[in-house]
């Protein structure tokens, strides 16, 4: 009698263990499949975005994609009549974003209006602020590109998104340099 319950607790663990198993693996694959779609969601978004210098249908695309990456995004201003000082988004309160939607390759302006507006935010009301970004749907001037590395100033075009969009959303997308994609 000793050795049937032995024998059946056994096998009633081994079933228990067995259900567990299945629960979790089936949330795991419909937390894959949600974020599956939910990407797939974003992609296309991004692909209607025309480049047209719309910049708030890009802040937010924006928005979305750094929200799905993992970071608290805030707008440095609450309302649309105050200036924003070139930076649109901020992320985790450390990251200054600038957006550009447009189809030309974008100028060293964009660089220098980053650069400043970061520091601006830092002395009013972000004194975390340590980086600052500028992204674009398109491509940027070979000035843009040498201003930006004197500055540290990232920059981010189109190719980027599209990168990260094909491979997963994460943080660290942001620091990554095109030859360690």
């Amino acid at each position: 009698m000793i050795m049937n319950l032995n024998n059946m607790s056994f096998y009633l663990i081994l079933f228990v263990l067995l259900i567990v198993s299945v629960i979790v693996l089936s949330i795991a694959v419909a937390n894959a499949f949600r974020k599956s779609r939910s990407l797939r969601k974003i992609r296309d978004w991004f692909d209607k975005i025309p480049g047209n210098g719309d910049g708030t249908q890009f802040e937010d695309f924006l928005e979305v994609f750094f929200s799905k990456s993992g970071w608290k995004v805030e707008k440095p201003t609450n309302s649309t009549n105050t200036a924003d000082f070139g930076v649109d988004l901020i992320l985790d309160g450390k990251i200054a974003v600038q957006a550009k939607n447009y189809a030309k390759d974008i100028s060293n302006d964009a660089v220098q209006q980053i650069f400043a507006g970061k520091e601006y935010w830092k002395n009013n009301g972000f004194p975390r602020l340590k980086y600052a970004v500028v992204i674009s749907t398109s491509s940027f001037t070979k000035a843009a590109i040498k201003q930006a590395k004197a500055t540290g100033v990232i920059l981010k075009d189109g190719d980027d998104i599209k990168e990260a969009l094909n491979r997963d959303l994460s943080k660290s997308w942001i620091f990554k340099m095109k030859e360690d994609l």
